[in-house]
């Protein structure tokens, strides 16, 4: 899935933003009790649970130097490039 896909699904809130040096993803992760990001290549990938299930997502991410975190349950991923 890529950052341009997640951002279109209708089940996740999030926004995608394209700046000059930088394309940004931004979803709401809603208030699961553990969640964590990991940058492994041109991949992020999202681990989460979501009503007592835990779900993984695997993105694609564009060429360039990628940044991931999680605070509060938003998931912020921002790629140089």
């Amino acid at each position: 899935m890529s950052l341009k896909h997640i951002a279109e699904r209708d089940d996740v809130f999030a926004r995608r933003y394209q700046y000059e040096d930088a394309e940004v993803l931004v979803a709401d992760l809603g208030d699961s009790g553990t969640a964590s990001v990991d940058v492994l290549g041109n991949e992020a990938i999202v681990v989460f649970e979501d009503d007592d299930e835990t779900r993984q997502l695997e993105l694609r991410l564009p060429e360039g130097e990628a940044e991931a975190f999680i605070i509060n349950g938003v998931l912020t991923i921002e790629v140089g490039q």
